[in-house]
């Protein structure tokens, strides 16, 4: 049976599809198959950091001129792409209903795989519900007054849906380990007093040189920069990801 994992983030600009992608490649590195949905339907980029130009996206699938595998794309042996179209309001705003058609005939084509949804940024109708519908949901978020405050409110309305169990925070660009966990147990006080339960965590990323090199040359930080305090990081993530998921991997 797939476990499908949906990164968001209250705001944009906070490295969401690189870690997203990334999470990606560490599942995979981690031998296990992977499926990386560029969930921001109108405004893909997923396919620009990691450097492949795909002639269909999941346009054609949703207008009817392809099918689901048809659009997909393979990135190497265990990871697999579908693209989002760009500059697409449809998709955009795509019908709830519609949406979880799409979810239900992706999870059910890749039944056996890790799925990976890099959702918008925002709480807007699609974003929430596509959150709602997977496993296990991280939220990622860096230390800005507004991306807290983003981040609170995609948490409120996750506690408001009964959905905050199997939900973690991620803090990103930050200086160790020690000041992520302390940030996280920040926003973790926040939920306990205002929301009255906690949230997990699932581990910090490092801010790190090395994750805007591999952006600007649009290669994956595991094959441009492996042994990287970042890709550790994300490494740790993806780790917890699949123990969470009952598939035990040893850190």
């Amino acid at each position: 049976m797939s476990q499908r994992i949906a990164i968001c983030s209250g705001k944009g600009g906070v490295g969401k599809t690189f870690t997203s992608i990334s999470i990606a490649l560490a599942l995979s590195d981690l031998g296990r198959d992977v499926l990386l949905v560029d969930a921001d339907l109108g405004l893909a980029n997923a396919q620009l950091m990691l450097g492949i130009s795909p002639e269909l996206t999941i346009a054609d699938y949703v207008e009817g001129n392809k099918t689901l595998l048809e659009v997909t794309n393979k990135v190497d042996d265990r990871l697999k792409l579908i693209p989002g179209a760009s500059g697409d309001a449809s998709l955009a705003n795509l019908p709830l209903g519609a949406l979880s058609d799409l979810y239900e005939e992706i999870t059910s084509t890749f039944h056996d795989s890790y799925i990976v949804f890099d959702l918008a940024a925002g709480i807007s109708n699609q974003n929430m519900h596509l959150l709602k519908l997977c496993d296990q949901r991280l939220v990622l978020f860096v230390d800005e007054p507004a991306s807290i405050a983003d981040s609170y409110g995609v948490l409120k309305l996750l506690h408001l849906s009964d959905k905050l169990d199997h939900t973690y925070l991620v803090p990103n660009q930050v200086k160790n380990a020690e000041s992520g966990k302390k940030f996280y147990e920040r926003m973790n006080h926040l939920c306990l007093s205002f929301l009255g339960k906690p949230v997990g965590f699932a581990g910090a990323i490092n801010e790190d040189q090395a994750v805007k090199a591999s952006i600007r040359q649009r290669t994956p930080i595991n094959t441009s920069f492996p042994d990287s305090k970042a890709w550790y990081n994300v490494r740790t993530i993806a780790t917890r990801i699949a123990n969470e998921a009952g598939d035990t991997v040893f850190e």
